[in-house]
């Protein structure tokens, strides 16, 4: 249902009413499927977007009518956002085979879908994108700054990228581009750069 509306959440009462069914029957359901959850402020919706994000310890919110994943703050570094506000849900076409239609979920399966031709080999390329996301921003330094974009590498102890216009086999340096807005810094992209730091 989500995906034939091309949206990423749906109010629990709608969804439950409009299938006929118990606010605890939907609940029941959500809870066996990993694509769905339901994000509870400020009232409870159910949305539905790829596990990897959330298993990597982004947390699913809402703000201002969307939904966003949310890398909680850490010591000084703040928290890191991921909407999907400046995309549309995309073509149909274009989702075909994504985990869920809306523009969230299309943000989180374009980032994954760039990441695969350098990204290793792994069962889960959302989830180990997300967690390289993840490390980078907690211990990453900050490389440059121009008005409100940043810039922050991580330098890790094994490859985490290999393929075209990375030299040596590889490279375990991963930049992320930032974008300071709503209290806190909107991942813009995620890429790795040629050379090996210390990590």
């Amino acid at each position: 249902m989500l995906a034939e509306q091309g949206v990423d959440f749906a109010r629990l009462a709608r969804l439950a009413h409009l299938l006929r069914v118990t606010g605890e029957q939907v609940r029941t359901a959500v809870a066996a499927d990993p694509r769905l959850g339901i994000c509870a402020e400020p009232e409870p919706v159910v949305y539905c977007l790829p596990a990897g994000p959330v298993a990597a310890g982004f947390e699913v919110r809402r703000r201002a009518g969307r939904l966003l994943l949310r890398l909680p703050g850490r010591g000084l570094r703040p928290a890191l956002l991921l909407s999907g506000c400046y995309l549309d849900p995309g073509m149909p076409y274009e989702r075909i085979g994504t985990v869920g239609a809306g523009a969230l979920a299309y943000t989180v399966a374009r980032l994954t879908s760039l990441a695969r031709h350098w990204l290793p080999p792994v069962p889960d390329p959302t989830r180990h994108l997300f967690e390289l996301t993840a490390e980078t921003w907690r211990h990453g330094a900050r490389q440059r700054q121009a008005g409100p974009l940043a810039v922050y590498r991580a330098d890790f102890t094994e490859l985490i990228a290999t393929g075209p216009g990375l030299p040596d086999g590889g490279t375990n340096r991963l930049e992320l581009v930032t974008n300071r807005c709503w209290g806190g810094y909107r991942l813009v992209h995620v890429y790795p750069v040629p050379g090996r730091g210390c990590a």
